[in-house]
């Protein structure tokens, strides 16, 4: 016959099994459309509270998720890329104040979601914008680009373009680069548009600090036409085509005369300046 000992092992392997494949099941990610970075965590109180004391166990739990969702949200925090050859974690070794800055905003980060389980255990989802006006991602990212001179945007290698009515007079809205059919765009929080000389056109030292901070450069949308495009572009975008994608598949690359024709809407329309930027992965 089975020992009563079996069983509590079994029951207790069971149990662990159980909250094994809830963590599996839990998710970290970072959302360039949503721009979020999520993670979930998973807790547990005192046994000996389950049952002599649920509302403290339940407390304990939650509590114990919460730090777990941290620990996660921390860790995926990390694996941000700020710009194609640099991520949050290279940021943090380099900086003090950026690890400081990142420590308080994780441990400020309120869940957007909760569940408690019938098996004891608590899960907690967090959410941290990667820009906003406050309690972002971005305040602790650009941090080290804070007292760099502002630059400006660079004059059309085709200065005629400039007064060509055709460009400067569809006051567009906004920018949409499609970067599809490249080998797949990887989102950064810092990306340069370059044209094919490998000239510059737009990156963080041309924009103001504190547009960068509450709207981020860019966008990342699945289709020029969907609603992620229109909120950030309006509705009379200029889209171009990138002709290839570098910095490890980073930022876009587009045409010289595509670029001069950015340039020179640009000076008419201001839309870079704005950030009114979107990228089609």
């Amino acid at each position: 016959m089975w020992s009563k000992k079996f069983f509590m092992c079994f029951a207790t392997a069971m149990l662990v099994l159980t909250m094994m494949a809830m963590v599996f099941a839990a998710e970290a990610s970072i959302d360039w459309s949503r721009n979020v970075v999520r993670a979930t965590g998973i807790g547990a109180g005192k046994s000996n509270f389950q049952n002599k004391n649920p509302g403290v166990y339940r407390a304990q739990a939650k509590r114990a998720a919460m730090m777990d969702a941290q620990r996660n949200l921390a860790e995926t925090v990390k694996g941000v890329r700020v710009t194609s050859d640099s991520t949050m974690e290279d940021m943090i070794l380099q900086s003090d104040v950026v690890r400081t800055r990142v420590d308080a905003l994780i441990k400020g980060m309120t869940e957007v979601s909760s569940q408690y389980y019938d098996d004891g255990t608590y899960e907690v989802t967090l959410e941290m914008p990667l820009f906003g006006a406050q309690d972002s991602l971005s305040e602790a990212a650009f941090i080290p680009f804070k007292d760099e001179p502002k630059v400006s945007f660079p004059t059309p290698t085709d200065v005629t373009i400039i007064n060509q009515p055709t460009v400067i007079n569809n006051n567009y809205s906004g920018l949409i680069v499609d970067c599809r059919g490249l080998g797949g765009l990887n989102p950064v929080m810092s990306p340069v548009i370059k044209n094919a000389d490998g000239q510059a056109i737009y990156g963080h030292q041309n924009l103001d600090y504190d547009k960068i901070i509450v709207n981020g450069m860019a966008s990342y949308a699945n289709d020029a036409n969907d609603e992620i495009s229109r909120s950030r572009a309006g509705s009379k975008p200029l889209v171009v085509k990138a002709v290839a994608l570098s910095d490890l598949n980073a930022n876009p690359v587009v045409s010289v005369a595509d670029a001069d024709k950015i340039l020179a809407a640009n000076q008419h329309d201001n839309f870079l300046g704005n950030c009114s930027v979107v990228f089609v992965k």
